[in-house]
């Protein structure tokens, strides 16, 4: 549904993406992960026939979006720190993309309704606050029915209660079909969200793969544990060869591995005649996110 293939980008002679390649299927969720000045925002720019590359191609829906702008009818988009006119009201700069999009008008109010914005839609955006700009944008990016969502920080300024709302609206559209390409900075979004991650570093793809590789490849495995009787436990796991390190954290113990043998432990510990409550892997994004920047 989207491909970017070997995208190179020059800004006064200094390379800031080095042949970038990647792709969203039908129904995923993709997101793209990086410090700012990575390259995200650039890279979103040129997949939306923004600017143009110096080197490579794109395809939205098997279309060039360079040549072939239909492809935006069946496309919604919410940019970073969105630039809506501020002489219009909410409701007018929805009903002005619907007319643009071919939408129904009747998916106005539907959608001011779903963004928590019906209240508000008559007052200009010049008098809303980044937050309340930012969900309008997400609602001018859901009008159509989009077959493909870009979404370029979209939760920036939103407050943390509507940013679950996001989190669930859009895990809907995605088992729904919807294709979705994510950057973002909240990684907890990102955990949730996200069927594949791209970390994109000094404009080179330095990972690609779920989040649980990830944090194997920059974390390690680690296993949580919760149960009773934590220091027999300990002392249990801490006896087999492929158990690296155990310490415990509140009423967890953190079993550290050197290969991943989670099922083998379990059984094992099920075998002893220990209780176990919980026993799942410990999916620290935020850490394997800045070991993976301070190892490239």
């Amino acid at each position: 549904m989207i491909e970017a293939k070997e995208i190179v980008k020059r800004y006064s002679g200094r390379e800031v993406l080095s042949n970038i390649s990647l792709n969203v299927e039908k129904g995923e969720f993709v997101s793209l992960i990086g410090p700012n000045g990575a390259g995200k925002t650039t890279l979103i720019r040129i997949i939306l026939a923004l600017i143009k590359p110096e080197k490579g191609k794109v395809e939205i829906l098997g279309k060039d979006p360079f040549n072939d702008k239909s492809v935006f009818r069946h496309l919604g988009y919410v940019q970073e720190l969105p630039n809506l006119p501020p002489f219009l009201t909410g409701r007018e700069v929805l009903l002005l993309s619907a007319k643009i999009k071919g939408a129904k008008k009747d998916e106005v109010d539907e959608l001011l309704e779903l963004v928590g914005m019906r209240e508000f839609a008559n007052r200009q955006i010049a008098k809303y606050s980044k937050g309340m700009i930012q969900r309008i944008a997400i609602a001018e990016a859901l009008l159509g029915n989009p077959e493909v969502l870009v979404l370029d920080e979209p939760n920036i300024g939103i407050d943390p209660l509507f940013s679950l709302k996001v989190r669930e609206m859009f895990d809907k559209l995605k088992r729904n079909g919807t294709s979705i390409l994510m950057t973002s900075h909240e990684l907890e979004d990102v955990k949730k969200l996200s069927d594949r991650v791209y970390m994109i570093y000094k404009g080179k793809i330095v990972f690609e793969g779920d989040v649980e590789e990830m944090v194997k490849k920059f974390l390690g495995i680690q296993v949580v544990i919760e149960g009773e009787e934590l220091e027999k436990i300990s002392n249990f796991v801490s006896s087999f060869n492929y158990v690296k390190k155990v310490f415990k954290e509140g009423n967890k113990l953190i079993v550290s591995m050197t290969e991943d043998r989670r099922e083998e432990l379990l059984r094992n510990l099920v075998e002893a005649g220990f209780r176990i409550r919980a026993f799942y892997m410990d999916l620290n994004l935020e850490e394997a996110y800045s070991r993976a920047i301070s190892s490239v």
